[in-house]
């Protein structure tokens, strides 16, 4: 007989997982990954099109259904991970959406923004430079702007030209890091590193790219992850994911 994983999967932690609806699959295999034994990570999905500021407005407004959907796998925590849509609602209207799930599912909850900013201050990298796949200047604006309104300075950008979602996906992991650690060097005061967009697939790299560069990496995956662990009380430490999943988390444990 076939040996599988122990059941239930999710018999220390149900993560739902609310993501864009363009990742071909490796952000969902990505969670999976990272997930400890005894977790799992479930998917629902919020309608994004193209990386402009009207449609990433407009994904939000499945997130409440989605998260009702989710509600019913009897999950531990609910994250609307869709980082860039969180950028564009602002600080305010994350917390507002966030809310709205914990109010329609009896659930806590949380998001991609909101998971990140935690991350980039429990790394003590309030100076960071960042790597998007924003082509449109509006939505690469928001990014600057949610940072700035969370007290984090954005020392050195690099935002790739795609408005196409689907392309960020295609992104050769090696290419990320060199980018990142070309940037790194032109800005030796950075103390951070945000890669946004989930669909980068940096869980593979950050490990080396920390070693590289000399400072912390936080990707989206890897934050959204982290943080749901730290909401279920999950220690668990996975340094091959880099130094942010390799810290205990649950030090100064916050509940969202």
């Amino acid at each position: 007989m076939l040996e599988l994983k122990e059941y239930p999967l999710g018999r220390r932690a149900v993560l739902g997982m609310i993501t864009p609806s363009h990742d071909s699959g490796y952000g969902p295999y990505e969670f999976d990954v990272m997930s400890p034994d005894g977790v799992v990570a479930l998917e629902g999905r919020c309608m994004v099109r193209s990386l402009t500021k009207k449609e990433l407005t407009r994904a939000s407004q499945d997130a409440v259904n989605e998260a009702e959907k989710l509600a019913t796998a009897n999950c531990s925590v609910i994250n609307y991970i869709a980082t860039a849509t969180c950028f564009v609602l602002g600080n305010d209207g994350e917390d507002q959406l966030v809310r709205a799930i914990e109010d329609k599912t009896g659930i806590p909850a949380t998001s991609g923004g909101k998971a990140v900013v935690d991350a980039l201050r429990f790394m003590n990298a309030h100076k960071i430079i960042t790597f998007t796949p924003y082509g449109n200047p509006e939505v690469a604006q928001t990014c600057r702007d949610y940072f700035h309104n969370a007290g984090i300075e954005i020392v050195g950008e690099e935002n790739m030209s795609f408005t196409n979602p689907v392309d960020v996906n295609n992104v050769e992991p090696l290419r990320i890091l060199s980018h990142i650690t070309h940037l790194a060097e032109e800005h030796p005061d950075a103390e951070g590193v945000f890669c946004v967009g989930g669909c980068f697939r940096t869980v593979g790299i950050i490990d080396d790219l920390e070693k590289l560069i000399g400072i912390p990496v936080v990707g989206t995956q890897q934050a959204n992850m982290w943080k749901c662990l730290q909401m279920c009380g999950i220690g668990d430490k996975m340094p091959q994911f880099g130094r942010l999943l390799g810290a205990d988390r649950l030090q100064g444990r916050q509940s969202k």
